[in-house]
């Protein structure tokens, strides 16, 4: 896995090919207007024996495609692009991809 970063600590991507994002730091799809910035990590799973209704392993993401901005937690889907998280320790990196989605 290559990592490009620009000037301004931004990792420059490319659709289909894995890369680490850490909290802070912004990803910009390569010919694009398209970032992905990871706000925040959450890692407080549910103790055993206990019924919970969430789990509290997640990660915030914002999106900016030039002037729009979508954010949530575990949002994988904006503007078009998918993002599936290949692996994360929900407290400083993930190892994510983007593709189209194609629905």
């Amino acid at each position: 896995m290559e990592i490009h970063t620009s000037p301004s600590n931004a990792v420059i991507i490319s659709l289909g090919e894995e890369f680490v994002l850490r909290k802070g730091q912004k990803a910009v799809l390569a010919g694009t207007g398209f970032e992905l910035e990871i706000l925040r990590f959450y890692n407080q799973p549910c103790p055993p024996n206990v019924k919970c209704i969430w789990s509290g392993i997640g990660i915030e993401f914002e999106y900016r495609n030039n002037s729009q901005v979508a954010r949530g937690i575990n949002l994988v889907r904006a503007f078009g692009f998918v993002t599936t998280i290949i692996k994360s320790d929900y407290e400083s990196y993930a190892i994510l991809k983007m593709t189209r989605d194609v629905n």
